[in-house]
């Protein structure tokens, strides 16, 4: 039997970093992922490098910052989007697979004409690469289809009971629509539907050697869980967010913009909410745990790579923000879980690591584990150093992230679209903020005596030294890693 190594990559879209037991949230309940934990190696200070989901992905994919990759929001095409960790696993041999789904848009330059991905935005697609593919997001038809066969009535087996809770004739008294289940059972669950077809493909690759990509969407909106996740947690058990009522009354303009409208104001809203997000991440736990049985259960666990991780975090009520974006680690930082098979990481198994790292780093890392050259124009560096404790293997000093929120500015002016940029770098002690438009001024958060991001420092004369340094930081980083494929291919020439 052939016994060339394996990589499961899990991503799950919109998962918070410390939305999980093994990081230290004594509410939630992942068993299976802190199990995950103790047979690899934690990291707690995995950060994104932007978002949204799209965009982060190909960061992932790919192992290149925003500035590089240029796909700055959803639906932006990803140029040279051959160049992906995937294309060098399936040319070095191994069988290839996705399900769930890429946020992948193609170069409307290589397509031939008359394709309707030229004149029109398009995420049907996987990245070249994956040879077996399933595009499964909220729901597909082969979801629509399983759920025929499972017995339910036609008019749920649509796009409708992915979004529709099982609320009673009399509506939902006191309480939000998401605090009532869906009206699939927990087994037959989309997030189920996925974990099914990736044991099937687990089973039947077995001995192959195998790549596979899955990813599911939730706790990604829409906020809906099936019996028993939907009442799991107690409302009145849930974590406060961090935030602070003069956060509102900021005078910045990048934050007067995002809390125009805060979310969550209302407490029972704000604690119903977090609830149900805390039932989705419980859904997700328990159908990655199906998933590391069977590579139990078919002998390949002990030649598998497992990684799990997010694309980007969850405000939920964090600074009176929901969804992702902005700058906040809320939605900055990720999980990421590494399992090692090796004997070279039994020393690390069951740490839990306070060293920064990126989600750039993930592709290097998979290149690695199975033997393959990391590619010249990867920017992330490989964990598996770190996972084995080899000597001299370090994790970063600061991380780096960007975002583009041109779509949240209400009015713009003429060539103003480009400058809706931000750029963040990180330490342990500080966070420095940079925009590209004129009118909007640094921001800087002292984490040594603000961890929850709450006070804006710049502009106060004992910082001014914190914000040279790190302006300067940004612009010299920026310089190095904007693309510069084609110097780097003169360069050999001359």
């Amino acid at each position: 039997m052939n016994t060339r190594r394996n990589t499961l990559l899990i991503i799950a879209d919109q998962f918070r970093w410390d939305c999980l037991g093994a990081a230290g949230n004594t509410v939630i309940r992942t068993p299976n992922l802190d199990a995950l934990a103790r047979e690899g190696t934690l990291f707690r200070k995995c950060f994104a490098q932007t978002a949204p989901c799209g965009p982060s992905r190909m960061c992932i994919y790919t192992s290149r910052y925003l500035c590089s990759t240029r796909s700055v929001n959803n639906y932006t095409p990803l140029a040279d989007a051959h160049e992906n960790v995937v294309m060098h696993i399936k040319d070095a041999g191994y069988q290839t697979a996705i399900l769930g789904y890429n946020d992948y848009a193609v170069d409307p330059r290589i397509l031939p004409e008359g394709d309707a991905r030229r004149t029109s935005l398009n995420y049907e697609n996987f990245l070249p690469g994956f040879e077996t593919g399933l595009q499964h997001e909220y729901h597909s038809p082969e979801y629509f289809d399983y759920l025929r066969a499972k017995g339910y009535p036609e008019e749920w087996c649509g796009p409708e009971i992915c979004s529709t809770y099982n609320v009673p004739p009399d509506g939902p008294g006191p309480h939000l629509p998401l605090r009532f289940p869906a009206h699939y059972r927990a087994e037959d669950s989309e997030t189920s539907f996925l974990a099914g077809r990736a044991t099937d493909y687990i089973r039947q690759r077995a001995g192959e050697g195998w790549f596979l990509s899955l990813n599911f969407i939730k706790p990604h909106p829409p906020r809906i869980c099936p019996e028993p996740y939907h009442a799991m947690y107690d409302p009145g058990t849930m974590p406060s967010p961090a935030r602070c009522p003069d956060e509102l009354a900021s005078t910045h303009p990048y934050l007067k913009l995002i809390h125009a409208c805060p979310a969550l104001e209302e407490e029972s809203e704000l604690r119903e909410t977090m609830a149900c997000y805390y039932g989705m991440i419980s859904e997700v736990d328990a159908c990655v745990g199906k998933v590391l049985d069977t590579l139990r259960a078919t002998g390949q666990w002990e030649n598998t790579l497992v990684v799990f991780m997010s694309d980007h975090g969850e405000y939920l009520g964090d600074h009176y923000l929901l969804d992702k974006g902005h700058f906040y680690d809320g939605a900055m930082r990720v999980p990421l879980i590494v399992r090692d098979p090796s004997q070279q990481a039994d020393s690390m198994r069951g740490r839990v690591l306070d060293g920064f790292c990126e989600s750039i780093d993930v592709a290097p890392t998979i290149l690695d584990y199975l033997g393959i050259p990391v590619p010249d124009r990867f920017q992330g560096k490989s964990l598996l150093g770190v996972v084995r404790a080899e000597d001299g293997a370090q994790l970063k000093p600061r991380v780096h992230f960007e975002f583009d929120f041109r779509g949240r500015m209400p009015r713009l002016r003429d060539g103003e679209e480009d400058a809706c940029l931000m750029w963040v770098v990180r330490n342990e002690r500080f966070k420095y903020v940079q925009f590209g438009l004129d009118e909007m001024p640094p921001l800087l958060f002292d984490l040594e005596n603000d961890p929850s991001e709450l006070v804006n420092v710049a502009g106060l004369p004992e910082y001014a030294h914190a914000e040279l340094e790190y302006c300067g930081h940004l612009i010299r980083w920026r310089m190095k890693h904007e693309d510069q494929r084609m110097e780097r291919w003169a360069s050999q020439f001359r």
